[in-house]
């Protein structure tokens, strides 16, 4: 029983704003200059790649054993006049054949809270909570993701290929 992760960040950017401004050159002259103001909305990022977990170990008599992984990590950012914002995850299978559950562990101080492990579906979950404005993104807010994969002798043998998406939004 294998669990294939692929990862998809999306990323919530405000658009590039261009305002006119107009300014006096001189006395007798007026002219309307352009000055370009990018306004970045909270980012998400993912590091660490793919993932995958492998199910191979039973006691006898007894369920399969589960597995764990923990080598990547997600960072968020965010702007200094946000409102409080949350990550949530959603994978794209729609009915898998094994359980996929995640957790936030170690989220970096004072950068929000974990939400619990919760089991991955086609809906947006809550991830992580509570993020609040003014998270640089030279220094963001941070978590390991830990992903957990379990099955049971009924669910037979056979592969799921996950692409779950992160998504920072308003909470």
């Amino acid at each position: 029983m294998e669990v294939g992760l692929l990862y998809k960040g999306r990323q919530r950017r405000a658009r590039r704003v261009i305002r006119p401004i107009t300014s006096c050159i001189s006395l007798l002259a007026a002219a309307l200059l352009f000055f370009p103001v990018e306004v970045w909305g909270a980012d998400v990022t993912i590091l660490g790649g793919n993932v995958g977990l492998t199910i191979s170990s039973a006691t006898a008599g007894q369920q399969p054993n589960s597995v764990t992984n923990e080598i990547c990590q997600l960072q968020w950012s965010t702007l200094v006049s946000d409102s409080t914002k949350k990550v949530t995850a959603q994978t794209s299978m729609g009915a898998p054949s094994f359980a996929l559950s995640i957790c936030a562990v170690n989220v970096s101080a004072g950068d929000g809270s974990a939400a619990g492990e919760v089991t991955l579906s086609t809906a947006p979950l809550d991830f992580v909570l509570s993020i609040p404005a003014g998270i640089p993104a030279s220094d963001p807010g941070s978590c390991t993701l830990r992903y957990t994969a379990s099955a049971t002798a009924a669910d037979g043998t056979g592969t799921n290929m996950h692409t779950i998406t992160f998504t920072i939004v308003d909470q």
